[in-house]
């Protein structure tokens, strides 16, 4: 035990001792998104610190994680969200004793290159292609009746995590989005219906940036897999614009409106800037930049917000079109960055800048905000908010949340003082950033989803807003519930982490990540019901009785609505449910007996179980070792 504890200690030294690093090789595996890492901190547990070690053993890592997680239910952080994601890219390469053998990510860019330049043309599902597939579903997401109530219950935005959007100037009823998935969708009717945008092109992982040509809306560019592609049909055929060599991820791209083949990206890997409709690039700032800004009416004039890991946030200025940076002296200087900020400007006053930045201090994690007036070439800042300590605000309040991966700021176009932030919560300021009433996520009056991604303010009073759940709309700026809509009819890219399927009735039942169970059937008219819970690879038909389906997260089975508008027929014991593992990665399975659909067995715990009585009871038939 002696021996034991004194390696143990060894070990937890020289990792302590190696981790102040933000970056590590696993970091470059495909699918990791890197810029959503926060930076280390001495307050993490001993697993999330692993992450930043140049040797990682992921049987160590997970174990941790699974132990922490067990102790704190439901706890949500920048360092918890970006191992999720950082698990499910790591988890192919991992070696029966828990070592990652890193692929040739030179290969691996190489290969996808190559697939994204031969994926030229369009597959329509289901249009005589020959695949032999088309989209099941779920198409669009509704409340469940629940309460019985006589009206239909409406669309609910908890279907698709997107990334990112934006609108074209030209025609607000062209919309672009990106999904965490690698999906980019395209609306045409201001959101009322969706199409799948280039559905044979691999986009490489999540899409985190779109924007859209100010004058001619088949042209936009998005950011997925550490490349940036480009369509000129409307989004029917794709081309990737980086070579192998000059890749990288951003998190913003926008569009110079006087000057529209000119776009500045802010990526993980600085400030670039194209002149030629994103054909070549030139990085002008080095450190990682979170968002970039162009002065309204002055293309010349280009605002960034930068950080490197752990250091202090700056602001940076190019007054020769993004030739050239410089680093804004009056910025306030005192702020390390924990994971991330952003910009936001307005032609209402274009001397003027907000900028939010997440911050570590004094052992905890503040949000703050900043404005900014131009006084000739100097610049004026005033501190207009502070959130609470992330320790003591937790997800609801004006905080941290879970970083960058979640986290909007926006200033209306035709006033100053209207600003919307948000991170896990989603905040409304009509004062100037100085006080904020709580719009949705966790708590506040309108049903949006939390983890709030992104956003765009139109100048008809318009706000689009894109969360973890899908795409809403108000036509008021968030000012009566009665003009908020959810707009997630045929938006694609649900992550499915359960699924299971009927066959006496065509059921489909699936937990999802972020988003929670589903269920629909081809007699609810293409309408997927939300059935609760969170993110667990749970869902399971029940295939001897109509409409029994049962769920790990949500209590006993449920007997799904003859229709989607009708409520719960009931509910019904079901006592036990299959091991599930690495987010669906690994889990056992519910097998009915082919003979009694009341004979059922699973795998739970280190057990192998059968019940008789249709998952009331069950008997272990067999232990495991493991």
């Amino acid at each position: 035990m002696r021996l034991a504890l004194t390696i143990l200690i060894s070990s937890i030294s020289c990792f302590y001792i190696s981790a102040q690093q933000q970056f590590t090789p696993y970091d470059d595996i495909p699918g990791i998104i890197k810029s959503y890492k926060p930076a280390f901190s001495e307050n993490y547990p001993g697993w999330a610190k692993m992450l930043y070690n140049d040797q990682i053993n992921f049987n160590e890592i997970e174990e941790g994680y699974q132990g922490y997680i067990a102790a704190h239910p439901g706890e949500k952080s920048p360092v918890i969200r970006y191992y999720k994601i950082w698990r499910r890219a790591v988890e192919p390469y991992v070696m029966p004793d828990g070592s990652i053998r890193v692929p040739d990510i030179r290969e691996y860019n190489e290969n996808l290159l190559k697939a994204q330049k031969e994926a030229t043309g369009v597959r329509k599902s289901g249009s005589g292609d020959n695949s032999g597939w088309s989209f099941l579903g779920p198409k669009q997401t509704f409340w469940l009746n629940e309460s019985g109530a006589p009206q239909a219950p409406s669309s609910c935005p908890w279907q698709v995590n997107v990334y990112s959007l934006d609108v074209s100037a030209s025609d607000n009823n062209i919309i672009y989005i990106g999904t965490e998935t690698g999906y980019v969708n395209k609306s045409t009717d201001n959101g009322l219906t969706w199409q799948l945008s280039g559905p044979g092109y691999p986009f490489g992982g999540g899409v985190t940036a779109v924007a859209v040509h100010p004058e001619d809306p088949d042209i936009a560019y998005v950011s997925g897999g550490n490349q940036v592609h480009k369509t000129t049909d409307g989004g029917l055929n794709w081309s990737p614009m980086l070579e192998t060599d000059s890749r990288f991820s951003a998190q913003r791209l926008i569009i110079d409106h006087e000057q529209s083949d000119k776009l500045v990206a802010a990526a993980d890997k600085g400030i670039y800037i194209s002149i030629d409709g994103g054909v070549t690039w030139t990085r002008t700032w080095t450190k990682t930049a979170w968002d970039v800004e162009i002065r309204p009416g002055d293309s010349n004039t280009i605002y960034g917000i930068s950080a490197a890991s752990g250091a202090k946030f700056e602001l940076v200025i190019s007054r020769d079109g993004g030739n050239s940076f410089a680093i804004d002296e009056n910025f306030p200087s005192g702020h390390t960055n924990h994971s991330g900020g952003l910009l936001a400007v307005t032609r209402a006053n274009p001397d003027l800048v907000y900028a939010t930045m997440l911050v570590s201090e004094a052992g905890d994690e503040y949000a703050y905000i900043y404005k900014g007036t131009r006084n000739a070439d100097s610049w004026n800042w005033t501190l207009t908010k502070k959130g609470e300590p992330r320790s003591v605000a937790g997800l609801g309040g004006f905080s941290t949340g879970q970083g960058y991966f979640d986290y909007v700021m926006e200033v209306s176009p035709n006033d100053e003082n209207l600003v919307f932030w948000g991170t896990c919560s989603f905040f409304k300021s009509t004062d100037g950033a100085r006080n904020f009433i709580k719009i949705g996520g966790y708590g506040g009056d309108f049903a949006v989803h939390p983890d709030i991604q992104d956003i765009k303010m139109l100048p008809s009073g318009k706000t689009w807003l894109s969360t973890d759940g899908g795409m809403i709309i108000t036509t008021d700026d968030f000012t009566h519930t009665s003009n908020y809509y959810a707009r997630v009819n045929m938006l694609i890219g649900s992550d499915m982490w359960g699924f299971d399927q009927g066959w006496n009735e065509d059921i489909v039942v699936g937990g999802r990540y972020h988003n929670g169970n589903t269920a629909f059937t081809d007699f609810y008219n293409d309408k997927a019901l939300r059935m609760g819970g969170a993110e667990s690879p749970t869902g399971w038909v029940l295939q001897g009785r109509s409409r029994h389906v049962a769920f790990n997260d949500i209590g006993n089975g449920w007997i799904l609505p003859a229709e989607a508008e009708g409520p719960p027929e009931g509910r019904f014991i079901f006592s036990k449910y299959p091991n599930m593992d690495e987010y669906g990665g690994r889990r056992s399975n519910l097998v009915a007996h082919p003979n009694y659909y009341g004979v059922l067995y699973l795998g739970e715990g280190n057990g192998f179980w059968k019940s008789t009585d249709m998952g009331i009871s069950y008997e272990k038939l067999y232990t495991f070792a493991d």
